[in-house]
């Protein structure tokens, strides 16, 4: 699924490439919505389609193991935003990972810079009460 959406993120991306007139942080405002766009029509694909169960024990799947161990930092960052409520999640990401302004970001998500400052506040106010929990339990 995930490969499908970059996919045609890029299809999309090379496709626009001739019009396209800027710098980079312009082509990195470019990738970063044309994927918010495509992931929210991933998204709403995902849950207009049937759902069909196998019943239990019936191996859907085989997996081979990676060829490479997933990079674990990165993981457990990933696992930790998916942990926030949607609207923060998007914000962190787009502004830690995309490196976008708050003006970027709160032009792609049809907020305020000022909604997009307190959402990114409020993520990252929790994922620190959230980590020293964890901590502590450790």
């Amino acid at each position: 699924m995930a490969d499908d959406v970059a996919s045609q993120v890029w299809v999309e991306v090379v496709g626009r490439a001739a019009e396209f007139r800027g710098d980079a942080a312009g082509l990195r405002r470019l990738v970063f919505a044309t994927a918010r766009r495509r992931a929210l029509d991933q998204r709403r694909r995902w849950w207009r389609r049937a759902v069909s169960l196998h019943p239990p024990g019936d191996r859907v799947l085989d997996r081979a193991a990676p060829a490479e161990p997933p990079d674990v930092d990165r993981d457990r960052a990933l696992a930790w935003i998916a942990r926030l409520p949607r609207a923060q999640a998007e914000v962190v990401l787009l502004r830690v990972l995309g490196d976008l302004s708050t003006d970027e970001v709160a032009e792609m998500t049809g907020r305020s810079p000022g909604a997009v400052r307190v959402l990114q506040h409020r993520a990252l106010r929790r994922l620190a009460v959230e980590l020293r929990r964890d901590g502590d339990q450790a």
